[in-house]
C-alpha cells in the first residue's frame, strides 16, 4: 500500500510546526512525506492516489500537556481539534463526501499551548518529536511488510 506522510502545520508559529518537523524527520528515512498548511483541498491533493494517509498536527487540549501525543484513525472517532480554525476534520468530511478518503487514514495528534509567532519548538513538543517519528515509522512499515 503506498503511504505519504503529511506533516501540518506553521513553523513559524512555534509548536504548531510539530507536524512539519516529523514530517521532515520521516522523509529523511525515506518515506514519503509533505507539509501542509491544512488547508482541505491541498490536504486531499497531497493525499491522492496514496492507500495509507498519515496526518500529524498540533492539537490544543484543555487541559493539555505539552508534547503529550495522540494516535487515531478517522472518520471511526470523529473529528479531532486542530490548533488551526480549519483542516483535518474538514478535509476528512469532505474527502468523504467526495469519495476522495484514503484506504486508510491515521492521525498522530501532538498537544501543544504555545502557538504565538515565531520559529522554533517548545522544549516539551521538541522531545516528543522522536517517539512521534518512530510511531510513524511503524505505522507505515506495519502498513507495507509483506
Amino acid at each position: 500500500m503506498n503511504p505519504i506522510v503529511i506533516g501540518v502545520g506553521n513553523e513559524f508559529r512555534r509548536d504548531d510546526g510539530v507536524g512539519p518537523a516529523v514530517a521532515r524527520e520521516v522523509s529523511r528515512r525515506g518515506i514519503p512525506a509533505e507539509v501542509s498548511d491544512g488547508d482541505t483541498v491541498r490536504l486531499m491533493e497531497c493525499w491522492e492516489g496514496a492507500g495509507l494517509v498519515v496526518l500529524i498536527d498540533a492539537v490544543r487540549c484543555s487541559p493539555g500537556v505539552d508534547g503529550r501525543w495522540h494516535r487515531t484513525t478517522l472518520p471511526e472517532h470523529g473529528p479531532v481539534a486542530s490548533s488551526h480554525g480549519f483542516g483535518i476534520p474538514e478535509a476528512v468530511e469532505l474527502a468523504e463526501a467526495l469519495g476522495r478518503l484514503p484506504e486508510r487514514l491515521v492521525i498522530f495528534a501532538v498537544e501543544v499551548t504555545d502557538v504565538d509567532f515565531g520559529p522554533g519548538l517548545s522544549p516539551a513538543v521538541a522531545a516528543a518529536v522522536p517517539a512521534v517519528v518512530g510511531a510513524v515509522l511503524a505505522e507505515v512499515r506495519s502498513d507495507t511488510a509483506p
